[in-house]
């Protein structure tokens, strides 16, 4: 099967089918009543053990703080007050313990809802979370918990949201296969953050796909193998011996700045979204955090994250590495709160979301604001960007709910940093076109590439059937990115990129050619850009991206660059 490249590599492992359905019980008689109880039970204890190896798997890769959620789960899920209504209707209404279960629950799960208090009603989706893992096993269609692999896997799925992967065990993933999606999915940004392969929009892959299956993934070809002959397997495992005799050439890099061959600096930051990923920018010697993408810590929990909670993961990363560019709340679009109220949207990545959405929730932007001065306030600076900022009036607005937290914060007495750097995200037409009025507002620009494109070319960049107008090198964007860069340079403004865009070799050549000052990226893709800068001179750089912008596409776009690479690298 054929799929677009989301992340390169090979990867061989068994076929773990991700395939996501609410799972309702029919009504069905018991026929005894014992043996009815005893199944109940029994999936009780089944679900029990799942979630004490979830917790514990959790505290080792992102922290007791995090994982301390399961603790609440293991106790709803033993509640005695539920365990005696499931076995009462088992007793007096002769059914199943599945259905038995389902409504005492879906009781709870609606008494829930219906509270006004917000930590309450954040408990339904709690308790929704155990009904299924319980009716699961009682239905014989147990829920898989990513978490728990144990071996050598591919990952196969129509898609894969934030919450799929949070507790991912990394370890044993050898791969991502979903049929939707396209290169800029949350499923291709997780896979390049964690170098791990991936292909997207894999037509029919749940449909010819059987758990266990032996897979071969190619995301170099686009290729999907399904039980492979031997043949194709050692060919296969020959190339993921070269893959990985490169990686051990490119280490050494993992301890140099980067630069030119004339002395001309150019970091290359890490785009992060939780704590646990600060192993890989570590391992693959990322000069900073270019992007620390914050929703992640709001999309692991039933319930917002208060100030504590939120300082403490900030610290994590603010104690590990400098310097750190911290993304403020991005919810919308794809990603939403379970615990915030988010009507329906008819075009949900053009509504009520990141920037817009907090100025609209002082309370929660608040909270994040006073977390983020706090955690930082034994570093030399704290960088804080605001994303999808449209207009001056709105870049206003949000530094001036940045003073109120200060101005609180001083009030009480507490320690903070007052050395803030303000950026935004320059990911709107309107705001990359008015980039020299907005330089004046704030300290740095980062572009956000992913953005920035579906909004030029009316593209949704999650939509497969329009992925071929993701055109990070149509001469088109790179004379957009051209003029931010210019304007960024007029007004002394710190520019660089921390889009997708950013991570793509070509692209990254060219980037720096148009005058940009840093790129952020996943880690894994850091060390094979830094060994080509190393090798080359601005001036070279500089020569490439005229020519880019000179060229009739995209097509001649990656001509121009391949020749580039045989004169200049490929010797």
């Amino acid at each position: 099967m054929k799929g677009k490249v989301a992340s390169t590599g090979y990867g061989i492992g068994e076929a773990v089918v991700v395939e996501k359905e609410t799972l309702k019980a029919d009504k069905e008689h018991c026929e005894d009543v014992n043996t009815c109880i005893d199944a109940f039970r029994e999936a009780i204890e089944k679900s029990t053990e799942e979630l004490r190896t979830i917790r514990e798997k959790s505290t080792e890769s992102l922290g007791e703080e995090h994982a301390a959620i399961f603790d609440a789960h293991i106790e709803m899920a033993n509640d005695v007050e539920i365990k005696q209504q499931v076995e009462s209707k088992i007793e007096n209404d002769g059914v199943k313990a599945a259905y038995a279960f389902q409504e005492v629950t879906e009781q709870f799960i609606e008494m829930f809802e219906n509270m006004e208090d917000d930590y309450f009603a954040a408990r339904a989706a709690d308790i929704k979370d155990i009904q299924q893992r319980v009716l699961g096993h009682l239905l014989d269609k147990p829920v898989k918990d990513l978490s728990l692999l144990d071996s050598a896997s591919i990952i196969v799925a129509r898609d894969l949201a934030p919450s799929d992967t949070a507790g991912l065990n990394i370890e044993h993933v050898r791969g991502f296969v979903t049929e939707a999606g396209g290169t800029t999915s949350h499923t291709a940004i997780i896979a390049r953050a964690l170098g791990i392969p991936a292909l997207v929009g894999v037509e029919g892959a749940l449909e010819n796909v059987e758990e266990k299956d032996t897979l071969l993934l190619d995301a170099h070809e686009g290729e999907l193998h399904v039980n492979p002959d031997e043949k194709t397997l050692a060919d296969a495992k020959e190339k993921i011996r070269a893959q990985e005799a490169e990686r051990e050439r490119l280490k050494p890099f993992a301890k140099k700045k980067t630069e030119t061959a004339d002395g001309k600096a150019m970091p290359l930051y890490a785009n992060i979204g939780t704590p646990k990923e600060l192993i890989a920018t570590n391992e693959h010697g990322a000069e900073g955090i270019g992007l620390f993408r914050t929703e992640f810590l709001f999309m692991d929990t039933a319930s917002m994250p208060d100030e504590g909670t939120q300082l403490e993961a900030y610290k994590e990363v603010f104690d590990t590495i400098q310097p750190v560019i911290v993304r403020t709340l991005d919810i919308g679009g794809d990603k939403a709160l379970p615990y915030l109220e988010m009507p329906e949207e008819a075009n949900p990545f053009l509504g009520h979301r990141a920037v817009h959405l907090t100025l609209s929730e002082p309370e929660l932007f608040n909270t994040q604001l006073r977390a983020l001065l706090r955690a930082a306030k034994d570093q030399k600076e704290l960088r804080i960007m605001f994303p999808m900022i449209a207009t001056v009036e709105e870049l206003k607005r949000a530094k001036e709910s940045l003073a109120r937290a200060e101005s609180e914060l001083e009030k009480e007495g507490k320690d903070y940093q007052r050395n803030v750097k303000v950026g935004i995200m320059i990911e709107i037409p309107a705001a990359a076109l008015n980039a020299r009025a907005l330089g004046k507002h704030c300290d740095f620009f980062s572009i956000g590439t992913n953005d920035l494109i579906q909004y030029v070319y009316a593209a949704d960049r999650m939509n497969e059937h329009v992925a071929y107008l993701y055109r990070p090198l149509d001469p088109v964007l790179l004379s957009l990115i051209k003029d931010v860069t210019d304007a960024a340079q007029e007004t002394d403004t710190e520019i660089g990129v921390c889009g997708e865009m950013a991570g793509d070799f070509d692209a990254a050549l060219i980037l720096f050619g148009l005058g940009l000052d840093e790129l952020s990226m996943s880690p894994a893709r850091i060390l094979p850009i830094r060994e080509a800068l190393s090798r080359l001179r601005l001036e070279q750089l500089s020569t490439l991206a005229d020519d880019a912008l000179k060229a009739d596409g995209p097509e001649e776009v990656r001509r121009i660059v391949q020749a580039f690479k045989d004169k200049h690298l490929n010797t």
